[in-house]
């Protein structure tokens, strides 16, 4: 079987055994400068240290480790666990696009931890890291299309145990912030169409509060602002490409080019091949005045 020779230099998964004495480990040396790194300590003691911070952990622990050229992690004697790395290439193939993925990708930027693992987290956790190990170990023959399968199921098994402690921070956030993280899930997912529900269960709060903060900063219904991207994003499409109105209908998730053409009208006040025609006869100029972005958003 052909293997990537180089897939070492995207994803590391290195067993941690019970040692004698006391080990510390920089997570920020060649070639793992900018990796992502997951600990798993199964048994024992450890502590993450960086500057100005300490943070002691008991196993069963997880801890997501962003790359922080000061940080170590401290093991003591009889410890064991095991430490998976991906560089950033690899996690994105490895999320790829979904609809978890903007998430997954907010919350692997933070240092997070999570201890009192229950068994079946914990052996949950033993078995992905096993295969992903079982996978790099033969030098030459490990497939990257396998490796990155397997961190796939483990970033999402890892930020399932560990996101109740992110979803709780976010619920806290402050409006700001979750309007900005509400805009990126948009941008994300729009032309799927998805509900209100969703946006608001991505970020961690009821549709209430989704709908009080955009009301208050924003004068608007989170429903209206998806509308106005989605509009935004068909106009953009009539104006500037050849597709037909049955193709921008189906890439914009609606799949039935009359019911594209009743809300794009509803929307506009023109049909869709009407709204071509007469964009089409404006100056070049006036092309700027459909954005794909929020500009009124913070």
């Amino acid at each position: 079987m052909n293997g990537d020779p180089v897939i070492h230099r995207d994803v590391r998964s290195d067993a941690l055994r019970p040692a004698l004495a006391r080990r510390s480990l920089r997570l920020t040396s060649a070639p793992y400068v900018d990796f992502l790194h997951i600990f798993y300590l199964e048994e024992g003691q450890a502590r993450l240290e960086t500057d100005g911070f300490q943070r002691e952990l008991s196993g069963p622990a997880l801890a997501i480790l962003p790359p922080d050229a000061k940080l170590m992690v401290v093991i003591e004697a009889g410890a064991s666990g095991h430490l998976v790395g991906t560089s950033c290439s690899l996690f994105e193939e490895a999320i790829g696009d979904h609809a978890e993925t903007n998430s997954l990708r907010v919350f692997f930027t933070r240092t997070t931890w999570r201890e009192s693992l229950n068994r079946g987290e914990a052996a949950r956790q033993a078995t992905l890291i096993n295969g992903l190990a079982s996978e790099l170990a033969d030098d030459g023959h490990g497939s990257r299309m396998a490796a990155s399968a397997l961190l796939r199921l483990f970033l999402l098994s890892t930020w399932r145990i560990c996101g109740a402690e992110d979803v709780a921070r976010a619920g806290k956030a402050n409006p700001g912030d979750i309007l900005q993280r509400f805009r990126q899930l948009v941008e994300s997912h729009f032309a799927r169409q998805r509900p209100v529900s969703f946006y608001a269960g991505q970020l961690g709060i009821t549709t209430d509060r989704l709908h009080s903060i955009c009301r208050r900063n924003l004068a608007k219904t989170p429903i209206q602002l998806l509308h106005e991207r989605l509009t935004r994003e068909a106009k953009l499409r009539l104006k500037r490409s050849t597709l037909s109105v049955h193709d921008i209908s189906d890439s914009l998730g609606f799949h039935d080019p009359t019911y594209f053409s009743h809300y794009f009208k509803r929307q506009t006040g023109l049909s869709p091949a009407a709204y071509r025609l007469q964009a089409r006869q404006l100056d070049e100029s006036s092309n700027g005045a459909a954005s794909a972005s929020y500009a009124d958003w913070p």
